[in-house]
């Protein structure tokens, strides 16, 4: 017997109270007016454990990755835009780590992309920079210019 639920208004998932649909797998979404939305929790349980934050249809978590999988990787957005400030934006069980500021790559301290196989990669304003000791703070003075003067 199958039993999965969904609740609508004018034609679109939603619901204010709980979970706008419940699938008898275990997922589970919350959806005001169609879009994903919650603002204490995840607003989509996967059944395999997987869990990302939304609000009003946009990936968004403030306090913590706003995409958590089953295996451990994790994902950090604010307004829809990969990004941390504080650490890398995404974290890779295989221990791969990438750094994000408002959706573009960039990390002044270090790789902005580090692999577990291959080079790891340098990049200041999404921009890929190769990695030389003697020139990086350089680059670095100068990222944070065209980022000021908006160039």
């Amino acid at each position: 017997m199958n039993t999965d639920q969904a609740w609508y208004v004018n034609g679109e998932l939603h619901r204010e109270d709980g979970p706008a649909v419940i699938l008898t797998d275990g997922y589970q979404s919350w959806q005001i007016n169609g879009n994903f939305h919650r603002e204490n929790g995840p607003a989509i349980e996967f059944a395999n454990g997987d869990k990302f934050w939304y609000l009003n249809g946009i990936l968004h978590r403030k306090d913590g990755p706003a995409k958590e999988y089953y295996d451990g990787d994790k994902e950090w957005y604010v307004n829809g835009m990969r990004h941390r400030k504080d650490g890398p934006a995404v974290i890779r069980i295989n221990g791969g780590k990438e750094w994000f500021i408002n959706g573009v790559r960039h990390r002044e301290d270090g790789p902005a992309q580090e692999k577990i196989f291959g080079e790891d990669s340098w990049y200041l304003n999404g921009k890929r920079i190769k990695y030389d000791p003697e020139t990086w703070d350089q680059y670095v003075q100068e990222c944070n210019i065209e980022h000021i003067m908006g160039i």
